[in-house]
């Protein structure tokens, strides 16, 4: 595959997120998602793309776990804060 076919296949992916109205949750905890066996090469290829529907539970944070038998670490979308409202206290009073 030549730079410039390798060039319009990632225009194209690209393109179809923009059109698709996909969005790329921002990664926490570690900055890349696949590493080399021995560690001098990583990249953070993984991702997860969701609906701009998230704009209405915005509290939703991507997690990269560390890597353990594939060369790939998992990645876990997971809602960070829930305001329930306030919390009935009771105490007994013995």
């Amino acid at each position: 595959m030549s730079t410039t076919d390798y060039s319009r296949e990632i225009e194209g992916f690209n393109d179809f997120i923009e059109n698709s109205e996909l969005v790329d949750i921002l990664l926490v905890g570690r900055k890349f998602t696949w590493y080399k066996p021995n560690g001098l090469v990583k990249s953070g290829i993984d991702r997860v793309l969701i609906s701009k529907w998230i704009d209405f539970w915005p509290n939703f944070q991507e997690f990269v776990l560390s890597r353990s038998i594939s060369d790939h670490c998992a990645v876990i979308l997971r809602e960070v804060s829930v305001d329930w409202g306030p919390k009935p206290f009771r105490c007994l009073d013995v």
